[in-house]
């Protein structure tokens, strides 16, 4: 049997945020927070180099192995604590139960569509992504807070989309079983439910899980 990756971003009311922060407060507060300067921060943040080839001749990594370097960073610095997947299911309940303005869901079989979308738009517009590596849990202030950075993130002029797009179908080719993956929804969905959030004055939390 098969694994599948779920990415889910969703708006969350004030109480079920004060409840996981106070029920989970090691995974509440490393969730969604970049690790100190560290071995894995570095590897993430380093693009591949050039190796050497005997004759001297610079070789570029191949493009598989680059995403796969990615993919393996971008598990490292995701919260690890030892509660931290009873604290998702907790928060997995506490976002709306189907997909629409204040609910994004991205399930693919083998894959990591967050890691995907990162991937994709590249190492410094990531950066400017809420949270870490998909995961974040925002109060309502919060949420405002980072959604300027969000928006000049995902939203893209036809020709940056197209090449997001692009990078999106490669990382799914070589990384997950779904040809039929929605990317326009791996692109929008996250920002809709962060403005959704924002305009109804509710806070909203990232989880990426795997089954």
């Amino acid at each position: 049997m098969g694994v599948m990756g779920v990415w889910v971003v969703g708006v969350v009311t004030d109480k079920p945020i004060e409840e996981a922060r106070r029920r989970f407060p090691d995974a509440a507060g490393a969730h969604g927070t970049w690790p100190a300067s560290s071995a894995d921060m570095i590897q993430w943040c380093e693009p591949d180099e050039p190796t050497e080839l005997l004759e001297g001749t610079p070789e570029r990594p191949s493009r598989v192995d680059e995403i796969v370097r990615f993919a393996d960073a971008v598990h490292r610095v995701r919260n690890d604590e030892t509660e931290v997947d009873e604290f998702q299911d907790y928060l997995l309940h506490a976002v709306p139960q189907q997909e629409g303005d204040g609910m994004f869901c991205a399930a693919v079989p083998r894959g990591d569509g967050a890691a995907a979308l990162m991937w994709a738009l590249g190492h410094d517009t990531t950066l400017r992504l809420p949270g870490c590596c998909g995961q974040f849990l925002f109060d309502a202030a919060q949420v405002r807070a980072a959604l300027p950075a969000a928006e000049q993130a995902l939203v893209l002029h036809p020709s940056r989309r197209a090449h997001v797009a692009a990078r999106i179908r490669l990382w799914l080719d070589e990384m997950a079983d779904d040809p039929n993956c929605d990317i326009d929804e791996l692109i929008d969905g996250p920002l809709r439910v962060l403005r959704y959030a924002a305009r109804t004055g509710v806070g909203a939390v990232g989880l990426t899980l795997w089954y």
